[in-house]
């Protein structure tokens, strides 16, 4: 069996970690014994303890390798889940992003290992239109009959939360990653340090014209507004900043 590591990065929000891990293990985990948490939790949020998080955390999954940072960093808290991972795949996640509906980890799998230069197969937000190509994130996507589409831009392709990467590209990663820019923005072709990585390889969208999106993350709007917690410019998002 191909393990699998989940990331996540998290902060003090028991309620909202414990929908997303009820929803991962009820649409994505086919095995328990394929699947292990790697959690960063950052002291931020709730007037609670990070050990709160954490027992969501277990109820859901028996094997979590956790990080509670004195410091929150966005930046730092990626890396380091990702530096503790070494499954052959690793899915990433954010703490307030349900998955809506099943999806196959295997097959998934299988996409992932038959082109040997697709890094990753990322989750839609939106629903996918009835075509064989079509434009988001400021590229055109072609589909594959296998369930998947490539897009056709190297250079600011690879978003997170949430994406099933292969393991060469995480290793590679986060040799070059930086401290001091959202971790997302980082593999764009504006950062040069990252450009002999992101050039290497293609970037899919996992989903079939006209499927249902598969994620939504309003849930930590809503959240963020009641906790009266704002992001800086998503460019520049580092940490969580007080209204």
């Amino acid at each position: 069996m191909i393990k699998v590591d989940i990331t996540m990065t998290a902060v003090l929000r028991p309620k909202i970690l414990d929908g997303t891990l009820k929803n991962i293990v009820k649409y994505v985990v086919d095995n328990p014994d394929r699947f292990r948490l790697i959690l960063n939790i950052d002291p931020v949020g709730e007037s609670i303890k990070s050990k709160n998080v954490l027992k969501v955390a277990t109820r859901y999954f028996s094997n979590v390798i956790f990080n509670v940072p004195n410091e929150p960093s966005f930046p730092k808290a990626v890396k380091w889940v990702w530096e503790h991972s070494d499954a052959p795949f690793v899915f990433h996640w954010e703490d307030d992003v349900n998955i809506l509906r099943k999806i196959n980890i295997k097959h998934m799998i299988d996409i992932l290992n038959k082109y040997e230069d697709l890094s990753s197969l990322r989750l839609y937000k939106d629903r996918i239109p009835r075509k064989q190509s079509f434009k988001t994130f400021s590229c055109i996507w072609k589909y594959y009959d296998e369930g998947f589409y490539i897009a056709n831009d190297w250079q600011r392709q690879f978003g997170l939360n949430p994406i099933l990467i292969k393991r060469e590209f995480i290793d590679e990663a986060v040799t070059r990653m930086v401290d001091h820019v959202n971790p997302e923005k980082q593999f764009r072709s504006t950062q040069k340090y990252m450009v002999p990585l992101i050039k290497k390889w293609k970037y899919g969208l996992y989903g079939k014209p006209g499927e249902y999106r598969l994620i939504d993350g309003r849930k930590g709007e809503s959240w963020k507004n009641k906790m009266n917690l704002r992001k800086p410019s998503k460019a520049k998002f580092l940490v969580w900043d007080k209204k």
